[in-house]
């Protein structure tokens, strides 16, 4: 992978026609109340620490090496990569042992130990690595199929807990395959809401400061769905697309069906912005849209649609996040001497965050408790503008949205978090104690198409500049946590 093989010279420069991230001098009353939101979020949340990771010893016990020797992390998830693709136990243990041989490479004992009976009993040795990285995936991937997740959606309904179904696969190569992907999203439309229809209401995730909003919730992988997402063809491209989409998106409107459409590489970003307007123009469906925050051009495509929603009568959701590609992004931009799409450092892309938070709380709709402020109309009997929901692992950035949600007089219901699947439980338990709206973003799928987004969780969960590790792992203080994104 590309991922493990990133140059050190210094990265392209940054794209000159964007603008800037706000980088003023904090304003105190603002963070003194960032601060206490926070605090109590971190409070409640490191009272469910033990829930934070599986107890399960291999796969924390790997996260843990894995964040302590970086040598380790890049041979033993290049391993896990290469995995699906091992069919016997000499493949598993001669692959294993050849990344694992590098030089620089120190091998915990438990793995050593598995190495050296492999050399005697190749079968049962490959078969106890196999459970253990199938147990790994398992934390982040709920089934293999939709039907197979649904007593992982059930349990999360219990705890008070919504959920976005997202079927694994990206950069489909062919028509069959992006046929098969569209006939699967197709089927979770049209069967998933009868069956979650039957279980217990929850007025917090069924409704929020407009009113009703949809059970079932799925995410949608734009280049699953056409083997030609090519920004040098965008009409041919998205010709191709709107016929797969279409079917899906009707049935989603008649069945009541909220669709979100995620946002992946630079260069689909444009294209799926404009295939997301086409589609929430000409189907008027329950829609939503990923936007990210490492783009260096997060603020003005967060304005640009914010506009467009006010203009065309729209009123859209938006999934803000702070972006999963950053390493394949820098490597593309370094390998063509182009401009580095992505800000070049972690708090850069934080303050981002909370900046394009505020662009999009601003083209919030009111509700009926909240009229009469003079913020974004709300189009008479309709309303327009864009409602926000949070993909973030990280209290200081929901903590600050919070703060602005206060200062422009709107509830809580007024947004949701969204967080990943086997990542930050205790979060999650916190944040619902607080009464505020909870949604997991829930992957479903086979192994072979799973196992990218299997590495970039693992990699989120060892990185050294991850929220969850320090505010969970190192027991960082709630001062460094909360603080504004800072240079480092």
């Amino acid at each position: 992978m590309a991922l493990f093989s990133r140059r050190s010279k210094a990265p392209a420069p940054a794209i000159p026609a964007e603008p800037a991230v706000d980088l003023a001098a904090p304003d105190s009353a603002r963070e003194t109340r960032i601060f206490e939101i926070g605090s109590d979020f971190l409070k409640r949340a490191r009272g469910h620490k033990a829930s934070l990771l599986s107890a399960k010893f291999y796969s924390d016990a790997l996260m843990e090496w894995s964040m302590k020797d970086h040598e380790f992390k890049v041979q033993m998830f290049r391993f896990v990569d290469a995995f699906p693709m091992l069919k016997t136990p000499e493949a598993i243990l001669d692959h294993l042992e050849d990344y694992l041989s590098q030089p620089g490479v120190s091998v915990p004992g438990p793995i050593a130990a598995a190495m050296t009976a492999g050399k005697l009993l190749k079968g049962p040795a490959a078969g106890t690595i196999s459970k253990q990285i199938t147990s790994m995936a398992s934390k982040f991937i709920a089934g293999t199929d939709a039907a197979s997740a649904l007593p992982a959606l059930a349990k999360l309904w219990q705890e008070g807990i919504g959920f976005s179904v997202d079927l694994l696969g990206e950069t489909c190569v062919s028509d069959d395959e992006a046929d098969m992907y569209a006939r699967k999203y197709l089927d979770l439309v049209e069967n998933l809401p009868g069956t979650v229809a039957g279980w217990k209401p929850n007025a917090r995730l069924e409704t929020d400061h407009l009113g009703a909003i949809p059970r079932t919730n799925v995410s949608i992988k734009v280049s699953a769905l056409s083997a030609r997402c090519d920004p040098i063809d965008p009409e041919g491209a998205l010709n191709d697309l709107m016929k797969r989409m279409l079917p899906i998106l009707e049935t989603a409107r008649d069945r009541g069906v909220f669709v979100n459409f995620d946002m992946e590489h630079h260069a689909l970003k444009d294209f799926t912005i404009e295939l997301f307007q086409r589609c929430v123009e000409k189907v008027d469906f329950q829609a939503g849209l990923a936007m990210q925050a490492y783009l260096q051009s997060g603020p003005r495509d967060a304005q640009r649609l914010c506009e467009w929603a006010v203009r065309r009568g729209k009123l859209v959701t938006v999934r803000l996040v702070k972006g999963a590609y950053w390493d394949a992004e820098t490597i593309k931009a370094e390998m063509h001497g182009w401009p580095c799409p992505v800000w070049p450092q972690k708090y850069l892309s934080d303050r981002c965050y909370e900046q394009m938070a505020d662009v999009l709380l601003d083209a919030c709709p009111v509700g009926e408790a909240q009229r009469g402020r003079g913020d974004v109309a709300t189009g008479g009997a309709k309303p327009v503008g864009v409602k926000l929901a949070l993909g973030s692992h990280n209290v200081r950035s929901i903590a600050a949205v919070l703060t602005s949600l206060e200062r422009r007089g709107l509830p809580r219901n007024a947004i949701e978090l969204q967080m990943l699947h086997g990542m930050a439980d205790a979060l999650k338990h916190a944040a619902a104690e607080m009464d505020l709206r909870v949604r997991e973003y829930v992957p479903v799928g086979e192994m072979i198409p799973g196992m990218a987004y299997l590495v970039r969780r693992l990699l989120e969960n060892t990185s050294n500049e991850s929220w969850l590790k320090a505010g969970f792992l190192d027991n960082a203080d709630a001062g460094s946590l909360l603080r504004a994104p800072t240079p480092p």
